[in-house]
């Protein structure tokens, strides 16, 4: 799966959106699966959240030519296994269908098939319950 990086992080909100439209356009046209748009979370800015981050979900959502592309929106934040290592400072352009996909190598998307799944999210709250009972007794 083709990943391709776009870093906003120190530009203004008109620069970031210019490069981002750019480097977007790019890799559509060169068929990249999973666009990362690093925007951060905001915790430099004036106000404690990223407006990069809210104006380039809101062009992303209004793009004509994003609509046609074949690409879907995904937030950092969100459950699709293709987002489970980013978080909100992030918003992911995937190709649609590559949403259940998880990113990385072989032995990478394995882990994380095993990490992310019911029988794991079952055995990390067992180990949770385990070491609370464990730190009780001290």
């Amino acid at each position: 799966m083709k990943l391709e990086r776009i870093d906003l992080h120190n530009l203004s909100r008109e620069e970031a959106w210019r490069k981002a439209e750019e480097n977007i356009t790019w890799c559509i046209e060169h068929g990249v699966d999973v666009i990362d748009i690093i925007h951060g979370k905001g915790h430099h800015s004036q106000y404690n959240f990223s407006v990069i981050k809210q104006d380039v979900r809101q062009k992303l959502k209004e793009d004509p030519y994003l609509r046609g592309s074949g690409y879907r929106v995904i937030y950092g934040e969100s459950d699709f296994p293709v987002a489970l290592t980013f978080d909100e400072g992030h918003t992911l352009l995937v190709r649609k269908g590559a949403e259940n996909n998880y990113i990385g190598g072989t032995k990478t998307r394995q882990k994380n098939e095993i990490i992310f799944s019911e029988e794991g999210k079952r055995l990390r709250k067992e180990q949770k319950a385990r070491n609370a009972l464990k730190n009780k007794k001290k």
